[in-house]
């Protein structure tokens, strides 16, 4: 039987035959022509594959991949096969959404999940592939290998803290900047890049899993007024259930890795990568929410909560060596979220040639660390620019501006040229909006004004900023150390036993 989520996924499904084409466009544009040409040769060996059709999701079998393992881990667990019969997973371009789960009247549910998750989750997944590799070649060079073994004790066995913060601020820089998930390109070993690759598919695991853990447990919600059937996504403020699902999702993606493992070794080599490969996909929603959104609508808890609860999950033996694995990516996922003066913006020229690449042109690299650093200016830094760059035609920059850093950002909207709806629309913190949405209803009011085209981009986002400023809830921060503990024990849901 067709259910209400099986209609919703197939609305959903993106043309990548479109997105495509519009990345080749866009490619073209910014002169990256080797990456162009490695866009091409993926896309004639896909064309090749037997399963190809025009204008089919290329995702779809990764997806269902991954929605049938957990389904099976969570049978195993003692999720209801009715549960698990109902829900739907699909993946989006549509950066309006990082995952959620949506549940519908029939009791069935969807997990919508963007592409833009993923490849933050594999920014974490080659950064620690890239430390695997450091470690590995280190074990054949005595001193190297003594240093490892210090570092390890001191609980920094994963280095390169500004390389991950690299790969993150570029991420989310560019998401903000042009709503395109974009990666840097981290040197790896053939082995390396297996590695990555497999942690990437586990920590994705994670990702589904917690959506659709939701579903499992029965977590609904208010009717939504967008879709007759539809329901409003599932995750929330509520932090039982965020911290329910968080449990549920840890075990299963665990769950699954052992059941494609053979033998005791393979299994807890599996275990081991499982858990970190959650730990870093929490960490990827943490930095997406914090960063690619000016508010919500409804969140995940903070990072260092949610570790604490997926470290409850472990055996005491194991919960302190890992909190201490996770002091260098905990900084840098810190880092990554700063967005205030003292934050450290994206630099193409600080980076080791050796460790990163891309395929980007310079020009294009430089345009994103220069956004990134002017994203990182004081409010007053903003005001100032756009009153400075004010004229006799256009003194609404200045005026405009001023009404934002008094705490009336839609009227500030309104004076640059939103009109008033839109305005209220973007200021109203029940609804989901993505940075990007904000600069791109400010950048298309200032080119209608009449802004030189050199100037719109720097003024769109000077005005963007003040307005998120304003309009953004207050956010918890990275504050907790990992290695400080985590929030009191609580009793294992039903059904559900530490690991």
């Amino acid at each position: 039987m067709t259910t209400l989520a099986d209609r919703k996924r197939a609305l959903l499904q993106a043309d990548r035959e479109a997105a495509l084409a519009e990345k080749r466009r866009q490619l073209r544009e910014l002169g990256a022509h080797d990456l162009l040409r490695q866009v091409d040769e993926a896309s004639a060996d896909w064309r090749k594959d037997p399963r190809y059709k025009p204008g089919a999701d290329l995702s779809v079998g990764f997806v269902d991949m991954v929605g049938e393992e957990l389904k099976a881990a969570m049978a195993d667990l003692g999720a209801s096969a009715a549960r698990l019969e109902s829900v739907r997973v699909v993946t989006t371009l549509d950066q309006a959404v990082s995952a959620q789960m949506t549940p519908f009247d029939d009791g069935s549910g969807l997990v919508i999940v963007a592409d833009g998750i993923f490849g933050m989750c594999s920014s974490y997944c080659q950064y620690l592939a890239l430390c695997a590799d450091k470690r590995s070649h280190a074990a054949s060079r005595p001193t190297a290998f003594w240093r490892v073994l210090r570092d390890l004790g001191k609980g920094e066995l994963f280095g390169h803290e500004d390389v991950l913060t690299a790969l993150l601020r570029y991420h989310t820089t560019h998401q903000r900047a042009l709503a395109a998930s974009t990666q840097l390109g981290v040197r790896l070993s053939p082995e390396g890049e297996r590695y990555a690759w497999q942690l990437s598919h586990l920590a994705y695991r994670f990702v589904v899993g917690h959506e659709m853990a939701h579903h499992v447990l029965g977590h609904s919600s208010g009717p939504s007024a967008f879709a007759p059937g539809e329901r409003l996504p599932a995750c929330s403020a509520d932090d039982r259930r965020e911290r329910d699902a968080d449990r549920l999702a840890f075990q299963a993606t665990r769950r699954a890795s052992e059941r494609l493992s053979h033998g005791r070794w393979e299994t807890l080599g599996m275990r081991e990568r499982a858990t970190m490969a959650a730990l870093m996909a929490m960490m990827a929603l943490h930095v997406a929410e914090r960063t690619l959104f000016v508010h919500h609508g409804g969140s995940h808890p903070p990072a260092a909560v949610r570790t604490g609860w997926l470290l409850e999950q472990l055996k005491p033996g194991k919960q302190q060596s890992t909190r201490r694995l996770l002091r260098v990516p905990m900084k840098a996922t810190k880092a990554a979220t700063d967005l205030s003066e003292h934050a450290r913006p994206f630099s193409w020229q600080a980076l080791d040639p050796d460790l990163v690449f891309s395929p980007m042109p310079p020009s294009h690299l430089e345009a994103i660390g220069e956004f990134d650093a002017m994203q990182c200016e004081t409010e007053a830094f903003h005001v100032s620019w756009l009153e400075r760059h004010a004229t006799a035609d256009t003194a609404w920059l200045g005026e405009g501006a001023r009404l934002a850093a008094a705490g009336e950002p839609a009227p500030a909207l309104q004076r640059w040229g939103v009109d008033a709806g839109t305005s209220r629309t973007l200021c109203d913190p029940r609804r989901a909006l993505t940075f990007f949405t904000l600069k791109d209803h400010i950048t298309r009011s200032f080119t209608e004004r009449g802004i030189a085209e050199q100037w719109v981009a720097p003024h769109a986002l000077a005005a963007s900023m003040l307005i998120a400023r304003r309009v953004q809830p207050r956010r918890a921060h990275l504050a907790q150390d990992p290695d400080g503990g985590g929030p009191a024990q609580e009793p294992p849901m039903p059904g559900i036993s530490p690991g």
